[in-house]
């Protein structure tokens, strides 16, 4: 090849080594510079470069090079170039690839030329997008630099593997299938010694890896540690390229994207699986394996999400019906947990809902999988009517009949209650109910949001807003929801920084997105919930007097579990829900049921229904199949006023609950009222968190 970068007196660096390991007399064409004999950099005319020992990486791909290759690192190979027909084929063949590797492209050439506006040296970065062979497919740089690139054979068509290039950023990357920095002298050819290359791997769906994405900067001053923010970018940037790649290939599939934090889903961070029609895994990302605990994808391909996750698949495409993009608690393995948005197919297939009698339902391997058994299941509706919610209980009698009276009126309406009691299906029920049931219902939990990631989500974003928006800018949950329902749950937990631009929405019906001056009007009637005292919150300034009085057009309070007239009928109606066939509930095991205080409430009811029904293989449900009500009952839950009474020493009060429950954040947060972020950004405040967390 013949390249630009000007070649530099050899270093140390430029030693060879033996099998062992040792400093040998093999090639060395020039004679060894000491450090101090070393030229110093452009513009540090008062400092000299010390000798700094070359990772260990990059002493293996020397090796590689001179022992396996053969190259000599002062006549270097001619360029290996693939050209004509050739190369337009392979790009044919690589046609996703390349179509989202030049996207996001031109969007890092942008931020990292704007890094390089910032730095006191200059540089002239070369972006390169090549295939899992090596063989560049599309290279971008400013066009002040494109003559350099073309004689550095950065141009599409040339192989940068090490065989052809020696060790060079995209090359050693491919072959370690990590992200890399060659630094300088790093390189194996002197004519790139002035050279510094930061590349990352590019993994497709099920282990396959896709390519690499390098940037290199062809005459740098900087040090190896000054390449920290490339890479960081590079890295970036490589993940965004498999996602984009990941959602393209399966259109056909629902999106799952998890996370064991909440405020990551839906970023470049989190993890991604394709679902098909049946509720079967088609595909994981990179990261999936890691996150479930599995060697390799191989154990994943082909299996019912519902083995992996606790979720139904009927649950789960009742998500991607009612509640796409959302975000939600999962669990996963023996006692995992994380947070999890479904996205919907963007070529979707319709779903089977039954089987012909006699029929079975096979996966990939040929095994009757569970999603196909859940299919054949009786079909239940998945969405119960508002009047089904009176029951015969008069306080939820008495919040249908009013919800029903404001639901079609421009009156907001917010739901009160403990934990568990329903809030976010009757928030449905009421949109379902009334006449915006033909538009969306977006959902949003104020709670499961951190902070800084509300507003964004909420009010949504122009592109390139901040740094790691995504490409095309966010429309927001507001927007998303115009011409049907908006519902803000957990309400309580809203941060105050927030709450002022929600008033503006409710009172003035429009939004301006981050990075826009620009209102937009916004239809949508407004339901929110919460568990805590918004009065009390009000008192103690931690919630404005106006916002609340503009969502509590009527307040409906859902009456917990153990307050119940009718649980008997709820027992019976969760027991029909849960079950595939006729069960029944044994005297015992239903004295039980109505005697347990239920502090979860519905939720608690129906995780305890689906369990004994599981352990019922007799079609009976005995109280030998109810361990979690063997226990006494759990103390009745703290009053939502003392909840959000606010102690005259708080951090202290914080300090004794987290003592109390072994610094477990989850339960913590339980016992104090709060939510998990709630708590969290507490113990930023109080400087209660570790360094680094």
């Amino acid at each position: 090849m013949t390249h630009a970068a000007t070649a530099g007196p050899a270093s140390l660096d430029r030693r060879t080594l033996s099998p062992e390991g040792l400093v040998t007399a093999g090639p060395q064409p020039r004679p060894i510079a000491r450090p101090e004999q070393r030229p110093e950099p452009r513009g540090a005319a008062n400092l000299r470069e010390t000798y700094v020992p070359r990772e260990a990486y990059i002493e293996a791909a020397w090796q590689r090079c001179r022992d396996l290759y053969h190259l000599d690192p002062d006549h270097p190979p001619p360029g290996e170039h693939i050209g004509g027909a050739a190369l337009k084929l392979l790009r044919e063949e690589r046609g996703l690839f390349e179509r989202v590797g030049r996207v996001e492209m031109h969007r890092l050439l942008g931020q990292i030329n704007h890094q390089v506006t910032q730095s006191a040296a200059a540089a002239r970065y070369v972006l390169m997008l090549a295939d899992a062979s090596g063989a560049i497919l599309d290279a971008f740089t400013d066009n002040a630099n494109t003559d350099s690139a073309r004689t550095a054979n950065m141009a599409p068509g040339f192989l940068w593997n090490e065989r052809h290039a020696g060790v060079n950023g995209p090359g050693t990357c491919l072959h370690d299938r990590r992200a890399r920095v060659v630094h300088r002298e790093d390189h194996y050819f002197t004519r790139n010694s002035r050279m510094t290359c930061s590349a990352a791997p590019i993994w497709g769906a099920n282990g396959t890896l896709l390519g690499v994405l390098d940037a290199s900067s062809l005459d740098c001053d900087d040090s190896r540690a000054a390449q920290v923010p490339t890479i960081a970018l590079v890295s970036m940037s490589a993940r965004i390229i498999e996602q984009m790649h990941f959602t393209h290939s399966y259109r056909d599939c629902l999106i799952l994207r998890f996370h064991e934090r909440p405020e990551l889903v839906g970023l470049p961070y989190d993890s991604l699986l394709a679902i098909d029609e049946h509720g079967t895994i088609r595909a994981v990302d990179s990261t999936v394996p890691a996150q479930l605990g599995k060697a390799d994808h191989t154990a994943l391909l082909g299996r019912s999400v519902a083995e992996l996750f606790d979720i139904t698949t009927d649950r789960l495409f009742e998500h991607a019906e009612a509640e796409p993009f959302a975000i939600w608690p999962i669990a996963h393995g023996a006692d995992r947990h994380g947070f999890a948005s479904i996205w919907p197919a963007k070529q979707a297939r319709p779903r089977a809902r039954t089987s012909l009698p006699g029929s079975t339902a096979h996966s990939s391997n040929g095994k009757s999988s569970v999603a196909a058994r859940n299919i054949a299941k009786p079909h239940r509706p998945a969405f119960p009517s508002l009047a089904n919610f009176a029951g015969t209980d008069p306080v939820m009698a008495d919040n249908v009949w009013r919800a029903e009276r404001v639901m079609n009126r421009d009156i907001n309406i917010l739901l009160l209650g403990e934990t568990g009691t329903g809030k976010d299906s009757f928030a449905r029920a009421i949109h379902r109910a009334s006449e915006r049931h033909a538009q969306p219902f977006i959902a949003m939990s104020c709670a499961a949001i951190p902070e800084q990631l509300i507003e964004s989500e909420l009010f949504g974003y122009e592109a390139g807003a901040f740094t790691g928006a995504r490409t095309g800018g966010m429309r927001g949950k507001a927007l998303a929801a115009h011409g049907g329902t908006l519902f803000l749950d957990e309400i309580g937990d809203m941060p105050l920084s927030i709450q002022a631009r929600l008033l503006r929405l409710l009172e003035e019906k429009e939004i301006v997105p981050l990075g826009s001056s620009t209102p937009i009007p916004v239809d949508i009637r407004v339901i929110s919930a919460t568990h805590r005292d918004l009065e009390a919150l009000v008192a103690s300034n931690d919630f404005r007097m106006d916002l609340f009085y503009r969502l509590n057009g009527v307040a409906l309070t859902m009456p917990p579990l153990r307050a119940r007239t009718d649980r008997a009928a709820l027992i019976e109606q969760i027991c029909r829900e849960e079950a595939s066939s006729d069960i029944t509930i044994a005297p015992d095991a239903q004295r039980d049921l109505l005697a347990h205080d239920w502090p979860g409430n519905l939720r608690e009811l129906r995780n305890t229904m689906r369990t004994a029904i599981a352990f019922a293989e007799g079609g009976i449900i005995e109280r030998a199949h109810l361990p979690r009500l063997h226990s006494q009952a759990a103390p009745p839950p703290t009053p939502p006023a003392a909840i959000a009474a606010i102690p005259p020493d708080e951090r202290a009060h914080i300090v004794e609950t987290l003592e109390q429950h072994h610094w477990r954040i989850a339960a913590s947060a339980a016992a104090l009222g709060i939510s998990r972020n709630t708590l969290y950004r507490k113990m930023h405040r109080y400087g209660l968190m570790a360094d680094g967390t």
